[in-house]
């Protein structure tokens, strides 16, 4: 008999059907010389290594491989459905693939591990018809991420929607060069992570990016920080110990002072200077703050040589879901229990929610109801997990604000103006209308065409009162 089991495992060992085993803590056991063919990978490189449910690594590591090949935390309700994965190979490739798992049961019937096969998509199908929305949606998310990594080599900026695609775009030409890059958007919409993004794929990217809160940092800090950034107080040190981009957040609240010494600093430059790229955001366009004094014309046109807009939350439908899925399986990297997806409740719940908090008030909601979700030995997060925060943030946005005044006609509140003038004319004036159009600047004609006009001729219009 142990001859047998020999002969069998040799047989799967040498198969060219891809074949691998995860344990009981999803730990690479077995990793036949089918998958070192599709994915490029020798064994002894992925054995031993934990499989995550996440699509958030760098194409070409193990940790990207081995969480392509990770089966979703809900396996346990569809052993029988093949699933839908994006496999990231050696080369960077994203191969589609259908992964079918079958569970090794101990003779107590817990599962002790997994066994799982991989099969190409069948030909003209993106999808198997048992997959489950959270599967494809996790597929979706991979092969985005894969997409974007091709074409902008900017992965971690998530979207497919036109202002997103029209961002990446400038994001991409804005890495190539080392101009001053400002980026307009509301709070927690994402600005910094974009300004980094340009940054590391940018030409001082092996360098440091320094962010500077305009409006929370002291003055006496903020100066000092650009001293030793862009000033005199700038050391000698190694090469790869300089900064390579300094980000000022709401630059247009900047101190007058703070400003004029920034502009100072900027024009001392040379062009071969390697001083740090200048990088800003703003939660309304520089412009404005230029008209209310309150933002140097001469800075505003240092730091605004490239200007990129940052969408709201609101605006992004098309991403909606990959993002609160992104930010699940980033999660998922560090929890100890993983969490697969939202159940249909918890996306009609989130897509009810104006999000002003944006991409920082999602990440926090996300997480939160993850850990619940977690807490609550579940694979998927129900409605009931969301933060209570933001459970009452949905009841006092249905509620509304306090009610506005209507919008008029335009005509008719200047008629009712003209009308209350004209009357307080009269009487001032005593009814003589000579005098009334002398109050009003008005000639004595017109002041009598304006009351025919508008209905205020009685019938002493044709006395004498001059």
């Amino acid at each position: 008999m142990p001859r047998r089991r020999r002969r069998i495992e040799k047989w799967l060992a040498d198969s060219g059907a891809p074949v691998f085993v995860l344990d009981s803590d999803r730990v690479v056991a077995w990793f036949n010389s089918g998958c070192e063919e599709l994915t490029g990978w020798p064994a002894e490189e992925v054995i031993g290594w934990r499989c995550d449910y996440s699509s958030e690594f760098e194409s070409g590591t193990v940790d990207a491989l081995v969480a392509s090949l990770c089966p979703p935390p809900d396996l346990d309700r569809h052993f029988d459905a093949p699933i839908p994965i994006q496999i990231s190979c050696r080369d960077g490739r994203s191969l589609p693939q259908v992964l079918h798992v079958f569970p090794l049961v101990d003779v107590e019937g817990h599962a002790d591990g997994f066994l799982c096969m991989l099969r190409p998509v069948p030909t003209g199908e993106t999808a198997t018809s048992t997959e489950t929305p959270t599967h494809r949606l996790h597929a979706e998310l991979a092969a985005l991420r894969h997409s974007l990594r091709e074409r902008y080599g900017l992965d971690s900026l998530l979207g497919s929607g036109p202002e997103m695609t029209r961002l990446l775009e400038q994001a991409r030409l804005s890495s190539d060069s080392r101009a001053s890059v400002c980026l307009i958007g509301e709070a927690g919409s994402g600005r910094e992570h974009t300004a980094r993004a340009i940054h590391y794929a940018g030409p001082l990217g092996d360098h440091s990016f320094v962010p500077l809160d305009s409006h929370r940092l002291p003055p006496d800090e903020q100066s000092q920080v650009i001293e030793r950034m862009l000033g005199s107080a700038r050391t000698e040190s190694a090469e790869v110990l300089r900064p390579g981009a300094l980000f000022l957040a709401e630059v247009d609240r900047l101190p007058r002072d703070i400003q004029q010494l920034l502009l100072e600093r900027i024009d001392g430059l040379s062009s071969d200077d390697p001083a740090p790229r200048l990088m800003v955001s703003s939660s309304r366009p520089l412009q404005e703050a230029v008209a209310r004094e309150e933002l140097l014309p001469e800075l505003h046109y240092r730091i605004s040589t490239i200007t990129i807009s940052v969408p709201p939350l609101r605006e992004r439908d098309d991403d909606f879901q990959k993002l609160a899925q992104h930010f699940l399986e980033r999660h998922n990297q560090t929890a100890a229990v993983q969490v697969g997806g939202l159940s249909t409740d918890s996306w009609t719940a989130l897509g009810q929610y104006g999000w002003p908090g944006n991409l920082d008030e999602l990440n926090t909601v996300v997480r939160e109801a993850a850990h619940a979700a977690a807490e609550r030995g579940s694979a998927l997060i129900e409605a009931g997990d969301l933060p209570f925060a933001f459970r009452t943030g949905i009841d006092a946005q249905r509620a509304g604000g306090p009610l506005e005044d209507p919008i008029e006609p335009l005509e008719e509140v200047l008629q009712r103006v003209e009308r209350d003038q004209l009357a307080r004319a009269m009487r001032r004036a005593r009814g003589n209308k000579a005098e009334a159009a002398r109050l009003l600047g008005l000639t004595r004609p017109r002041l009598y065409r304006r009351l025919e006009q508008l209905g205020m001729l009685g019938d002493d219009a044709q006395r004498d009162d001059g």
